[in-house]
């Protein structure tokens, strides 16, 4: 049997600080066939020249403006050919060069699952400095409690899209979550223990940390996955962590936490 191939999909506005970084891991990629189309959103930024110098290695790119990062998502799936696909951000890129292949081998141990996905190794943007292995072993309860899939991390089969359709535009961070919430409750979802992605932190999400709790909360809710005393006991979750944080900040121990994080992640690889 032929493996399957894979289509990246990179969505990018103005991403010229690390889109290199990005597209070269991608090229790098062996032992699969993989197709790679680089969605840009109409950069101002030097993110189409650079583009522009690997175009006789890309499936294709676009340039234009768009409404929001789930339509440019979409825009990529209606040019996708691969059997499985891969929404790779702007900012992170494959951890190594045998990334995909390992996720397609796992993969086929599996029986081609609908949604598989690994680990990501989580970097400060500024600094470099690595800050912890995000390590998730999918659990359906966990998941429906906000535990969410490593978006970047995933390879998603056609056929998921064709089951339970496409990016809500309506969602401007977590449109991702709201797509895993159709389908990964039914259809479950498979860790590959590999290191996938390395993500570096502080994207959309993470800048807009009011947005995600409220699309997660009406995303849940949406799917009938959260009740009104749920939803009190989820928004009291969300600001105890963040006061925590907060406090662990203003004291300056929030990098003692993120070295036990770092090696509580490792321990659990």
């Amino acid at each position: 049997m032929k493996a399957p191939g894979v289509t990246v999909i990179t969505v990018v506005y103005n991403g010229a600080r690390f889109i290199e970084d990005t597209i070269t891991s991608v090229l790098a990629q062996r032992g699969v066939d993989v197709e790679y189309w680089v969605i840009d959103g109409g950069s101002t930024d030097a993110t189409p020249d650079i583009v522009a110098r690997y175009a006789a290695r890309l499936a294709g790119s676009i340039s234009e403006p768009d409404r929001g990062i789930a339509d440019a998502f979409n825009k990529g799936i209606d040019r996708a050919h691969g059997d499985y696909l891969m929404f790779l951000n702007a900012d992170d890129a494959l951890a190594g060069p045998d990334a995909l292949a390992e996720m397609l081998a796992c993969a086929s141990r599996h029986g081609w699952p609908d949604v598989i996905y690994g680990d990501c190794d989580l970097y400060d943007p500024d600094s470099g400095a690595f800050l912890y292995r995000a390590v998730i072993n999918y659990d359906r309860e966990r998941f429906l409690r906000c535990e969410t899939l490593p978006h970047p991390g995933t390879l998603m089969h056609r056929r998921y899209f064709d089951t339970y359709g496409r990016f809500d535009l309506s969602f401007e961070v977590a449109m991702d979550y709201e797509l895993f919430l159709r389908g990964v409750p039914t259809v479950g979802a498979v860790r590959a223990p590999a290191l996938v992605t390395r993500v570096r932190f502080g994207g959309v999400s993470a800048r807009s940390r009011g947005l995600v709790i409220e699309e997660t909360i009406r995303a849940l809710k949406m799917h009938g996955h959260l009740n009104a005393i749920g939803e009190a006991r989820m928004r009291a979750n969300y600001a105890a962590r963040g006061a925590a944080r907060r406090a662990l900040e203003q004291s300056g121990l929030y990098h003692v936490f993120n070295a036990w994080r770092r090696g509580r992640s490792r321990s659990h690889a």
